[in-house]
């Protein structure tokens, strides 16, 4: 166990080294541009709306992708099994968190998709603890079902939602979990799962005392 750890932390730490071709795909954007016409007194503003398509090759971080991405899959579908009534509840919180995550990120020149961390693992945590106390989940199902529906919300919300606005930077490739294991597919679920169930946990413990 102690060989393993030690490999699986190698692994993370300099796994953003390690990337894989995944998929050249043609991606097409709106961008809606304002032109201000002015002569003497006259004045018009003119709303031009352009549409912009390119070639890009996809590539996947190991540590930022592809290991958290593997880790939210086993843990859903194990959480879901156990607890298959479950499953409604558990593709809304991932849809939720989605759109939120999706709002939270803004696409900046040079530095690829930006999100609020502080803002998604807040949102993410309210959303859980709500849903934990609801239909009264133990604290280890819930960490299962935090970490796989952030995981796959951050993929799909910050990244994959996003993608069409690469095309406004001329963009010729873009790295799916770049940042390792500073990356929000890693961060948001492992920062947010961890706060989830300390707080569960303690407020579980309050409620006996």
């Amino acid at each position: 166990m102690t060989y393993l750890s030690t490999i699986l932390t190698l692994l993370l730490c300099y796994g953003d080294r390690i990337r894989f071709f995944l998929v050249s795909k043609s991606v097409s954007g709106d961008l809606l541009k304002v032109i201000d016409l002015s002569h003497d007194n006259l004045r018009v503003l003119q709303k031009i709306k352009l549409k912009t398509t390119q070639k890009l090759r996809i590539y996947v971080s190991l540590s930022g992708l592809v290991f958290p991405v593997l880790l939210a899959l086993i843990l859903g579908i194990y959480a879901v099994y156990r607890l298959p009534e479950h499953l409604t509840t558990y593709l809304l919180m991932l849809s939720f968190l989605a759109i939120t995550y999706n709002r939270f990120s803004i696409m900046v020149f040079e530095k690829g998709i930006l999100i609020s961390l502080a803002s998604s693992v807040a949102a993410t945590v309210m959303l859980v603890l709500a849903v934990g106390t609801h239909y009264l989940i133990d604290s280890n199902t819930l960490f299962m079902l935090t970490y796989s529906a952030s995981t796959l919300a951050a993929l799909v919300g910050v990244d994959l939602l996003n993608l069409r606005y690469v095309t406004f930077f001329k963009t010729k490739s873009i790295i799916v979990g770049g940042y390792g294991i500073k990356d929000a597919i890693f961060l948001i679920p492992a920062l947010s799962s961890i706060t989830a169930k300390t707080v569960y946990n303690f407020f579980t413990l309050l409620s006996y005392t």
